[in-house]
């Protein structure tokens, strides 16, 4: 059943429009925006066939036509933000489809880079989407008429939108600041849905290193509205709390991820998430109860590696972890 929240189309501001989707499994929100004055652009499109009709009424509500909308920038590529791309070209044929460059490759071949080797499906999960429907199978491959990197500006008219590269939730996700009302769009990078704050990664070409440098830089910003891919729109005294919120479940999720490592010596990452998911109330969806669990764990403990706070023996099969810091440090 297709669930939808009141009106699709919102004015957010004179040139700012959000445009949502039916909801997702998890009640996570199908999101894209619509964003400029004389040079429109479509920010992330959704999944395949959830947005484009929606961006179609959006463009004539600001008295446009098609040919008005000048690109489709996409923050990441991954199917909830991507899929929808191959429609939305066919319906604004003047537009510019752009990428991050670091997403080149995954754009030409994205059913097999971004799911071999990003994700890297054990063989019970692999079996598992052999019934259930992949979120890749709406992928196809395109080639991206503008590859843009750190710092690069695009010019809408009323103001101007600047890149941000942020490689906390993939390789190549970037955040776009919009001078006009200081609009930052920050795809996943902070996200309630679909992934929750407690999992802040969810393909393995991630970096929590990147993550935390991000997450310091979007404290400290000037922010007056912060849009995310999946979330409510945060404006003014709300913004700095929602992302406090976000690196406050982060901290709790690694607090109970130590407790559990304190139990007992040698554990798997698939012990550590039924340990940590159950103690936390966390319950996944498809199809992110296969795509996400495993890479977010790896990522915490990855972290927690290179503070030496816990030791992966690499020679078990199936690889386990041990908690190695005096527990007198920890509490």
């Amino acid at each position: 059943m297709i669930k939808v929240i009141g009106d699709p189309i919102k004015s957010l501001k004179e040139t700012i429009s959000v445009v949502d989707g039916p909801l997702g499994d998890g009640g996570e929100l199908t999101r894209g925006y619509l964003v400029g004055k004389d040079n429109l652009a479509i920010i992330d499109t959704g999944t395949k066939g959830s947005l484009d009709t929606l961006f179609q009424e959006a463009v004539v509500n600001r008295n446009k036509n098609p040919k008005d909308v000048k690109y489709i920038f996409l923050t990441h590529p991954h199917p909830d933000t991507m899929a929808g791309v191959y429609r939305l070209k066919k319906i604004f044929t003047k537009a510019q489809v752009a990428i991050n460059q670091k997403c080149e490759e995954v754009a030409k071949n994205p059913k097999n880079v971004l799911k071999v080797k990003y994700f890297k499906y054990t063989k019970k999960e692999r079996l598992y989407f052999a019934i259930r429907k992949d979120p890749f199978d709406e992928l196809e491959r395109f080639k991206p008429d503008i590859l843009f990197k750190d710092g690069d500006k695009f010019d809408l008219g009323d103001g101007k939108l600047m890149i941000i590269n942020y490689d906390s939730h993939c390789l190549g996700h970037s955040m776009f600041f919009y001078t006009t009302e200081r609009t930052m769009f920050v795809g996943d990078a902070l996200s309630i849905y679909p992934s929750l704050p407690h999992s802040y990664l969810i393909d393995h070409s991630a970096s929590y290193k990147q993550w935390f440098s991000n997450i310091e830089f979007l404290l400290k910003a000037k922010i007056s509205v912060l849009c995310p891919a999946h979330d409510l729109v945060q404006e003014g005294r709300h913004v700095k709390p929602y992302i406090e919120d976000v690196v406050r479940a982060f901290k709790e999720f690694e607090s109970q991820l130590v407790m559990a490592m304190m139990e007992r010596k040698f554990l798997t990452v698939d012990d550590l998430i039924e340990r940590v998911h159950s103690a936390q109330g966390i319950k996944w969806y498809h199809p992110y109860n296969v795509l996400a669990p495993r890479a977010n764990m790896t990522a915490h403990l990855n972290k927690l590696v290179d503070e030496k706070k816990v030791k992966r023996n690499d020679k078990h099969d199936p690889l386990t972890y041990t908690y190695i810091e005096s527990k007198k440090d920890w509490y």
